[in-house]
Order: C-alpha cells, then structure tokens, then sequence
C-alpha cells in the first residue's frame, strides 16, 4: 500500500484529526513505534502509524517513550494485536511498551 493510499485508510477509521493534538487535521504519518526504514516495509502499518498535523509532529514529543507507551495503549483499545505484531519484527533490540 502506498503512503498516500495508507493516509487516507486511517483517516477513515480514525477520524480527520490529529492524533495527538485532537485540533488540527493530520498532514503526516509518523512511525510511533518503530522508526521508519527504507528496508523494512513491516514498519509501514497501520499498528505502527499516528496521523499527525505538521505542528506535533515537529515538535519532538511524539519521538518521545511517553509518546510511544500512551500510542501503543490506544492501539490496543482500538483492537490491533500489538503483542503479536511486536513480536514479529526482526529487530536487534526491543522496548517494552506496556
């Protein structure tokens, strides 16, 4: 799925906001959880992505731990299976977010 493609899916489920603010409409797609990777399409999934208006997402907090546990919490209470998708990631060290 193309980025643009996956913009428009999660503002249909999740509502033409941002994410964090709840004020503006979102411009972005941030990498909550793990950082985005040219060589890691896995990473690119809607368990992974916060819409975010241009002001949250250049203001440093969503690259925050803080961020990241509270996004993860929502995300379970939106259903996704996080343990499970977390778990399936090839990564060389992992946080833990609960």
């Amino acid at each position: 799925m193309n980025h643009q493609d996956m913009f428009d899916l999660l503002v249909s489920k999740r509502g033409n906001h941002c994410e964090q603010c709840y004020w503006k409409a979102p411009t972005d797609l941030h990498h909550c959880i793990v950082r985005r990777s040219k060589k890691h399409k896995e990473y690119d999934v809607e368990e992974n992505l916060m819409l975010l208006c241009r002001t949250c997402h250049s203001d440093g907090y969503v690259d925050s731990y803080e961020c990241a546990v509270g996004f993860w919490g929502r995300q379970v209470e939106r259903g996704y299976k996080m343990d499970e998708w977390y778990s399936s990631l090839n990564l060389k060290s992992k946080e833990f977010f609960k």
